[in-house]
């Protein structure tokens, strides 16, 4: 066997320590970003962030913060630096250093004195104490209070997902508009929900638009991203009609009718369970599991009922969704029609009028059929076809048209 040299194992080892140097070295990079990134943003002088919904009992409110980054410098001994009171249940507290964690509290410390340790969010953030959330705190004239959906993303297509917003202003008249990727679905109106019914995969961006009758506007975005539900495990819950928050007649059968899809495993067979309860919180009804998607129940005094539909998949998966709907003896519906002007509170449009050449007639109404029935059309203006504001183009919003062409509204 051929001796090596005590000359050419020296430079082999060498070699071999400078690639483990350059590995090691490559991994603690690596690292180092990651732990950086849980940790969230890092504040700078002169950020300035806000702390909403504390605990009742809290009267004066502080802000510790420190720097996992760099030897856990902080801005003060706890419980940190006071806050501005901004009113209107808000506070503020101006930074003063380089700092990734916070820490609000009511200057004592343990449990319902102070939150827990919070990644620092970025200049301009407030921190919703009671929802554990962040989102931008919006200082403008027409300010933004709520823009989120009823379930989070990611959803499944033919789900019906709804959208609330919520704005504030000294003016006498908020608007609101909705779009899907660029396309108005929900002209302004003062409907403050949209709910979206996807028919495709992807993802999307929903824009909320929102203007006051003293000129001010203002705007915000969510991303959602849609996935096909068929050939999920688990049971997904789509939609039901009616829709929950629905009004319904008092003393009359109202027919459920539910949407689900997934169960694709065993025999792939879907059961359904339904639990009606009373406004006072009595279950009126004996719920047992059935292959029948749809339910009836009559309503026999007023207030608000729910549904609780539990859907189980042949592995006993569930999915549960909990419907309301309002009794009363005079339920506006989808189809009831508004009785003022349909011209747009502003003046910008005529509501209803989807060719856009200033008229409210009969070809309006034929292409809001079309619409619906998904013809393709050269010229439609979504924007003004939700005439009805319920947050959907469907055919009572055409019939409205033909009834106020024939003078019966």
């Amino acid at each position: 066997m051929k001796r090596i040299s005590k000359r050419t194992l020296g430079i082999v080892l060498a070699l071999l320590l400078m690639v483990s140097a350059i590995c090691v070295g490559n991994f603690s990079a690596v690292a180092a970003d990651k732990n950086l990134e849980n940790s969230g943003a890092r504040s700078s002088s002169g950020d300035t962030i806000y702390v909403t919904n504390y605990p009742s009992g809290w009267t004066t409110l502080y802000a510790y913060m420190w720097d996992t980054e760099n030897g856990n410098a902080n801005n003060g001994t706890f419980p940190g630096q006071k806050m501005e009171d901004e009113g209107d249940g808000v506070w503020s507290y101006h930074v003063t250093g380089t700092f990734n964690k916070i820490i609000f509290g009511n200057g004592d410390s343990g449990s319902g004195n102070q939150s827990g340790d919070l990644d620092y969010a970025g200049d301009g953030m407030i921190y919703d104490y009671a929802a554990d959330k962040w989102d931008t705190y919006d200082t403008s004239a027409l300010k933004i209070s709520k823009f989120e959906a009823d379930m989070a993303s990611p959803q499944y297509k033919d789900t019906a997902i709804t959208f609330e917003a919520a704005a504030k202003s000294s003016a006498s008249l908020i608007q609101y508009q909705f779009s899907v990727n660029g396309t108005v679905m929900q002209a302004y109106s003062t409907n403050t929900k949209y709910t979206w019914t996807p028919a495709s995969t992807g993802t999307f961006t929903i824009k909320l638009e929102v203007k006051d009758n003293a000129g001010n506007q203002n705007s915000r975005e969510l991303t959602y991203v849609i996935n096909d539900p068929s050939q999920e495990v688990r049971p997904v819950f789509q939609s039901a009609t009616p829709s929950s928050s629905t009004q319904v007649k008092l003393n009359a059968s109202t027919n459920i009718s539910i949407k689900a899809s997934g169960g694709n495993t065993g025999t792939k067979l879907l059961f359904y369970k339904y639990v009606v309860k009373n406004p006072s919180g009595t279950q009126v009804n004996t719920a047992y599991y059935t292959l029948n998607k749809t339910y009836s129940f009559t309503p026999t005094v007023a207030g608000d009922y729910t549904v609780e539909v539990t859907i189980q998949g042949s592995d006993n998966q569930t999915a549960t969704k909990t419907l309301k709907y309002t009794a009363t003896n005079n339920p506006v519906t989808s189809e009831s029609v508004p009785t003022s002007s349909s011209k747009d509170p502003d003046g910008e449009k005529i509501m209803g009028d989807v060719d856009g050449n200033g008229v409210l007639d009969v070809s309006d109404a034929r292409l809001i059929q079309r619409y619906v029935t998904h013809f393709e059309l050269n010229v439609f203006k979504a924007e003004c076809a939700d005439i009805d504001g319920n947050g959907k183009i469907q055919i009572s919003d055409a019939t409205y048209i033909q009834k106020k062409i024939a003078g019966v509204i």
